[in-house]
């Protein structure tokens, strides 16, 4: 009798502790024993990748490319790498290429474009929030300032 009265004394006490947005997932049986309960918002990794050229077909140096908290410079064949951590769906991606080193590789236009994740696969997973990764090639060519 005195356990079943404290089995209701805590139910009642969960119950008013998740009112106010404090635990109790489980202790209405919502989930298994040992099951963690899991809060948050899916994501994923959106990596991008490419080549900036000129409209020559001319491999560009230093150039840096920003996409949202992540940012690269071009190597010396011109390829990039960034990446962003966002809610597993299609997206479209703000990307900007800026020309910083002035004349010392040519003078360069800047562009700011958009990079769509179209019905994007993703990989690597862990099974749970985070969805995993997928990549998209993007090559880009800059105009001359001049």
């Amino acid at each position: 009798m005195k356990i079943k009265l404290l089995e209701k004394h805590n139910k009642f006490i969960a119950f008013i502790l998740s009112l106010i947005g404090i635990g109790g997932a489980c202790s209405f049986g919502g989930c298994a024993y040992g099951t963690p309960v899991e809060y948050g918002t899916p994501t994923a990794t959106f990596k991008v990748t490419g080549k900036v050229n000129t409209e020559e077909d001319e491999k560009i140096k230093g150039i840096r490319v920003i996409m949202y908290d992540d940012t690269a410079y071009t190597d010396t064949d011109g390829k990039f790498k960034v990446q962003t951590v966002n809610f597993p769906a299609e997206v479209d991606l703000d990307i900007k290429f800026d020309d910083t080193d002035g004349e010392l590789n040519g003078a360069f236009q800047s562009l700011d474009t958009i990079v769509s994740f179209v019905d994007p696969e993703f990989k690597n997973g862990d099974g749970h929030w985070y969805q995993g990764e997928t990549s998209k090639e993007f090559n880009v060519k800059l105009k001359s300032k001049n």
